[in-house]
């Protein structure tokens, strides 16, 4: 909890003019709200009296500060609302902000661990939650407490009897709600921890609906919503059994205290001093507060439960294991493109007391302007190489070096952005072509088209009806495999940056558009050192060196044609090809 209200007092602090002045309205609306009985005291004793001109003046009188009293907390609540919006929805867009910008430090190893729809509800109820504990705090704490004290003197100066047994039964009553709230709070974190898992599996069912209906799949996946969705709702139904056993208990506190005031009145009324105007007072009070308070009690569960969605959150803003630049990074630009991979040891099961190296003491030098091509089967760690070139992934030992620089001296930004990549399977954002082409870089039409074309992209984007302004659809759904591969390829050509990665870029395409594209990817990585990860071998036959790894370790290296003589591992892959595939 104390990230949670850190966070939350931080973006109070950012807004802190309009949270003195809802302060301020608050304490008058209040102030004015319990001085209106005041005034229905002497007009009840005026009322109950006989009829006199002096009684008359008394009463118009009343009468006409009342209506000023009513136009004070009419103007208090409208200065209420002045300062409610923008601390309310300020936060709110305050803390969106916030929260995208501690997902986006996370590494890259806690995307692939959890759901983005289940972050996507954690970050949102963060945020919401503010809402909720801010307007608990002015209307529910801030209030009540105004409401208890001025109420108390007034009953102090009326009855001190009632006036004791008054705070007994408040201290009685919020004791209550709020012990038996954070008794509770275990409950509310267990809906909400079931909720979050139910967004999770509505978005991983929804994010492959292509392998749900090509693998008929529905009613498996119906199967898992409605199991997740069970358990929300059993465990919301023992939360809301005990809000009922909450409200239960505060009837019988709220009739007592109602009876308990009828009594005393009877009593002062038996020994012949009782008002009219007082008893119209105290009850005016009381159905004030008990209003108010029955509203605290139920909020207050609103309070926790709030917590409990933001818990989650908190708990990820907790992490300090973020990818963050170190201490003297600075923006450094790679000017040659030489890579070196020096004395590298890595493995992801660091935690273990007998991990085992993926690499271990890895080297490997790869020359500026260098085209070198890893080859290996599933698990040789040819795409670790490229995360921990992209620093996604930090070696436990060892250095990788650009231009004989290591990489933690180059800030994260600047480092990737001279690096590009275009991967097998390209993910594409809910957007145009033009903004999944230029990802937000200033690049004007003809610049755009030149990519385009030398992608061979436009020939199909030509015959669009939107052309580049075309939205592709979740994930880049409206588009094949080959259109979204050639858009990651335009991509490349627009980023021109020194190192270019390229893991099979030419799968998902056909026979004649890849003799294109093979030619488009020679001319990108052209005068740069690029690195093809390899699955057809017939794609690297012109590499200037061909990489063979095996478990983290290099078994062969060298030309095409060397490594054909060789007759090893090199060799047995390639008899392997059927088709220009390879055959694990």
């Amino acid at each position: 909890m104390d990230i949670i209200f850190k966070e939350y007092a931080h973006v109070v602090w950012q807004k802190k003019g309009y949270f003195l002045l809802a302060l301020v309205a608050l304490a008058g609306a209040t102030s004015l709200d319990l001085l209106a009985p005041v005034y229905y005291k002497s007009i009840a004793n005026g009322l109950a009296a006989n009829y006199s001109e002096s009684t008359l003046n008394s009463l118009l009188t009343n009468l006409q500060q009342l209506a000023l009293v009513y136009a004070g907390i009419w103007c208090s609540w409208r200065f209420l609302e002045l300062a409610i919006v923008p601390l309310d929805g300020g936060g709110v867009n305050l803390l969106e902000k916030r929260c995208f910008e501690v997902l986006k430090k996370q590494k890259y190893t806690f995307f692939e661990n959890n759901y983005s729809g289940s972050l996507i509800k954690q970050a949102s109820r963060f945020s919401r939650s503010f809402e909720i504990i801010m307007d608990w705090f002015l209307f529910q704490f801030y209030m009540n407490l105004l409401m208890i004290s001025i109420s108390f003197s007034v009953f102090y100066q009326h009855h001190r009897q009632f006036a004791l047994y008054f705070l007994l039964w408040v201290a009685l009553l919020l004791s209550w709600n709020i012990l038996y709230s954070i008794w509770k709070l275990r409950f509310d974190k267990a809906v909400a921890e079931g909720d979050s898992r139910v967004g999770g599996a509505y978005s991983d069912a929804i994010s492959n609906i292509s392998i749900v209906k090509t693998f008929a799949l529905e009613q498996n996946e119906q199967n898992r919503i409605n199991q997740a969705s069970d358990t929300v709702y059993r465990r919301k139904k023992l939360a809301w059994l005990l809000i009922f056993i909450s409200f239960a208990v505060q009837g019988v506190m709220t009739f007592g205290i109602e009876l308990l005031l009828i009594y005393l009145m009877i009593n002062k009324w038996q020994a012949g001093v009782f008002e009219v105007g007082e008893f119209v007072l105290f009850q005016s009070i009381m159905i004030i507060l008990i209003q108010r308070l029955w509203e605290f009690g139920r909020y207050f569960r609103n309070f926790f439960t709030a917590l409990a969605d933001a818990a989650e959150m908190a708990e990820i803003i907790r992490k300090s294991d973020l990818e963050i630049d170190t201490p003297n990074a600075r923006p450094i630009n790679i000017i040659q493109g030489e890579i070196k991979f020096i004395n590298l040891s890595f493995t992801y099961h660091a935690q273990q007391l007998e991990q085992r190296w993926l690499f271990d003491h890895f080297n490997l030098d790869i020359q500026a302007g260098e085209k070198i091509a890893l080859v290996g089967q599933s698990g040789s760690g040819k795409s670790t190489l490229t995360k921990l070139l992209f620093r996604f992934l930090e070696p436990q030992h060892g250095q990788i070096c650009f231009d004989g620089i290591d990489a933690k001296a180059f800030t994260l930004t600047s480092l990737r952005r001279q690096i590009s990549m275009v991967p097998q399977q390209p993910d594409l954002f809910h957007r145009t072509i033009r903004d999944n082409i230029t990802l937000g870089a200033a690049i004007n039409d003809e610049q755009l088209l030149a990519a385009a074309q030398k992608s061979c992209c436009w020939e199909f984007i030509n015959q669009l009806p939107d052309k580049f302004d075309t939205l592709v659809g979740e994930r880049g759904v409206k588009l094949s495999g080959g259109e979204k591969q050639r858009i990651a390829i335009a991509r490349a050509f627009l980023e021109d940056a020194p190192i270019v990665i390229l893991d099979e870029a030419t799968s998902a395409l056909d026979s004649l558009t890849e003799q294109q594209i093979q030619t488009a990817i020679f001319n990108l990585i052209n005068n740069k050192t690029a690195i093809v990860i390899a699955h057809r071998l017939s794609t690297i036959l012109s590499m200037d060196r061909i990489v063979v790894l095996e478990q983290g370790r290099i078994i062969e290296m060298g030309t095409h044609q060397q490594l054909l003589s060789n007759k090893s591992k090199y060799y047995a892959m390639w008899q392997y090809q059927s088709g220009g595939f390879l055959i694990n």
